[in-house]
């Protein structure tokens, strides 16, 4: 019988609403799988609780020190997979983040709610219960990290959010889901792919600008005030600025400062055919690194990670573009 440990940091999983005044971290672990019937028949499970906040109250300090447990877990002995529990604001940036820095091949799977345990319809039994299927299925192991809310399966790697309200708002819009899950099995349906682990070092002064129309370079210049180390620009298209960001761009990478390019839409890589000022071409002669298919939240993960690990110039842009992780 596989051995699951399920590793507990709140969200609306978690809450409830006891007063009339809104839902609130209430449900422990053991109150959650109190509830949902037959778990002894797919798996031993073990509680942990690491935290009990929402999502949106997660820190980058939390999403290392928890990278650290969830690696130690996976290497003991006997533990065959592990469930971590969050909320659905920053899932998908706490799943990615164990994605890069966690190593092996024991399953590592996230999961949530979207409807909190006063609401008709709560989601959490349900994904719970197929999050701890999913960390028990062999097909599972080699996959890095999963998330897995709605009856699908998901590489941390593709997922991201997609609707504030709804059940099925968690997509991977370049690949879809790496797995099913059904009544009696767990069907994947994407093979493994390589990822590139390194170890759980960050940089946390990595700024994030998403760009719009007729946007200036303040908000670079407020980053490099402020001693950025690594700035995220969610450019347009396939790697586009309006010209008023060029000189910021120069005094950063002149200073030290790694300037990643990702793109503002939902997928895309990093490339395009002009020649004119600001575009792809010209991005690229200045310095900017580039990273493919990932949101600028993600996008921001990665560089803090290579930065934490010494990386810089070609070796930086090396691992920023790597489409695989």
């Amino acid at each position: 019988m596989p051995h699951i440990v399920v590793v507990t940091t709140g969200g609306t999983i978690s809450t409830r609403d006891t007063d009339g005044r809104g839902a609130r971290p209430a449900l422990r672990g053991a109150d959650l799988l109190r509830e949902i019937p037959g778990l002894d028949a797919v798996a031993t499970v073990e509680v942990e609780e690491f935290a009990f906040v929402p999502g949106a109250h997660v820190t980058l300090a939390m999403i290392r020190d928890l990278a650290d447990r969830v690696a130690a877990l996976a290497a003991r002995p006997g533990t065959d997979g592990i469930v971590v529990t969050h909320g659905t604001d920053t899932l998908e940036e706490t799943a990615y983040y164990l994605h890069l820095t966690v190593p092996g091949e024991v399953p590592v799977v996230f999961t949530g709610a979207m409807r909190n345990a006063s609401q008709i319809g709560f989601d959490g039994y349900r994904n719970l219960y197929d999050a701890i299927r999913t960390a028990a299925a062999p097909g599972a192991r080699g996959r890095g990290v999963l998330v897995v809310l709605n009856e699908e399966v998901h590489s941390a790697r593709w997922v991201t959010k997609t609707n504030g309200q709804k059940e099925d708002t968690y997509r991977s819009p370049v690949t879809g889901p790496a797995g099913l899950c059904y009544g009696d099995r767990i069907a994947f349906v994407t093979a493994p792919v390589p990822r590139r682990v390194l170890p759980n070092r960050l940089e946390p002064a990595v700024d994030l600008i998403r760009l719009a129309v007729d946007a200036d370079d303040r908000f670079i210049r407020c980053s490099l005030a402020s001693g950025a180390r690594g700035i995220v620009l969610e450019a347009f298209g396939g790697g586009r600025v309006p010209p008023a960001l060029l000189p910021a761009i120069d005094q950063a990478i002149a200073g030290g400062v790694a300037v990643v390019a990702t793109t503002r839409c939902h997928a895309g890589a990093m490339w395009d055919a002009y020649g004119y000022e600001g575009a792809f071409r010209d991005l690229q002669r200045r310095g900017v690194a580039f990273v493919h298919d990932l949101p600028g939240h993600k996008a921001r993960l990665r560089l803090a990670v290579g930065l934490g690990n010494g990386l810089r110039g070609e070796a930086l842009r090396d691992y920023l573009a790597d489409d695989l992780f």
